[in-house]
């Protein structure tokens, strides 16, 4: 009997714990907007292929002085750009709200495009809890913190991937079937030019 009282006492508690002391949403910060602003805005986004940010690509850190950091990665085949914008939490000028958007992608993302943008902003989420909270940007931990923020509404599934990659096959094809109906086409010459005058 003593063991169910003790485990009714355990579940209450854990309850209470979980209604009561609920954590912070991982987008918001403890600190002002002008120290988020600071930190943001000064981090050093390394070029690495297995630590940086963005990976290998060089990277750019610019503001607009006040709410707005944005991050920036490029190279010969892709362009990357995630910005951060800043505002009190809750109306709150010691809270702040942090809004992560991203955009670009490589040369060969095809139908994998929103798996590749979901993969950067995972790693971008990591950085800025990172960089927010005074700690070492981890690449381990790249999954478990971005699992934690909001989406942005990009579909990065796999699912979604092959819907893609059976749209750009269809198109594909059809493309090809044009091609082959014009190269039999007698009025066109071998350099797809008219033979008749």
């Amino acid at each position: 009997m003593n063991i169910f009282a003790g485990l009714g006492f355990v579940a209450v508690a854990g309850a209470a714990v979980y209604f009561f002391a609920s954590p912070r949403p991982a987008d918001e910060f403890a600190m002002p907007v002008s120290t988020a602003y600071a930190k943001l805005s000064t981090a050093k986004l390394v070029p690495s292929s297995r630590d940086g940010v963005y990976y290998a690509l060089d990277t750019k850190v610019f503001g607009n002085g006040t709410d707005k950091v944005t991050w920036e990665a490029s190279g010969s085949m892709a362009y990357h750009k995630c910005s951060m914008a800043l505002a009190p939490a809750g109306g709150k000028a010691d809270q702040t709200h942090v809004t992560v958007t991203c955009e670009g992608g490589g040369a060969g993302d095809g139908a994998a495009a929103g798996m590749v943008h979901n993969m950067i902003r995972a790693r971008v989420l990591e950085m800025v809890d990172a960089t927010l909270t005074d700690r070492a940007f981890d690449s381990t931990r790249v999954g478990a913190t971005a699992s934690r923020w909001p989406g942005d509404g990009v579909d990065g599934s796999l699912m979604h991937a092959q819907s893609e990659a059976l749209k750009m096959s269809a198109e594909m094809g059809k493309m090809q079937r044009e091609s082959a109906k014009h190269a039999n086409d007698p009025l066109v010459g071998d350099e797809g030019k008219s033979s008749s005058y």
